[in-house]
């Protein structure tokens, strides 16, 4: 009877905290890369840096996208890191991106906003990544 309740209980919150987040017409960015730290910084700063302060700031000059930040433990991409940035819709995406690397004049006033917290990110190290956008069919 124990075994059936926890069965249960783990089924319906698998429900809630994957059913709430991705829906149709979502788009999901997978950025995946190699964040080399700077020499006097650690891996560790890095990911608190980007999970508490680089995603807030995207998501507040971002409006419509949500910053998930992944670490490969096993596998290919052990050791890399990758970004998810998560859209309402292909709409949301396309209001700050034209196409592939061109930005809309919302999406450079956006931008402008993050230099700050960009050139402080160049401070914990360089990331170098390949990304694509899939859309939840």
């Amino acid at each position: 009877m124990k075994r059936l309740f926890l069965v249960t209980v783990l089924i319906l919150m698998t429900g809630f905290i994957f059913g709430q987040t991705l829906q149709k017409g979502s788009v999901i960015c997978f950025h995946n890369g190699t964040f080399t730290p700077n020499h006097d910084v650690t891996m560790n700063q890095c990911i608190s840096f980007i999970k508490d302060k680089y995603f807030a700031e995207v998501e507040k000059n971002f409006p419509g996208i949500k910053c998930y930040l992944l670490k490969g433990v096993r596998g290919e991409n052990v050791d890399c890191i990758s970004f998810i940035y998560l859209f309402q819709s292909d709409e949301v995406r396309n209001k700050y991106w034209k196409e592939e690397g061109v930005y809309t004049d919302l999406g450079n006033a956006a931008l402008e906003k993050m230099q700050p917290v960009g050139e402080e990110m160049s401070k914990y190290g360089k990331l170098v990544d390949k990304y694509t956008d899939w859309l939840i069919l």
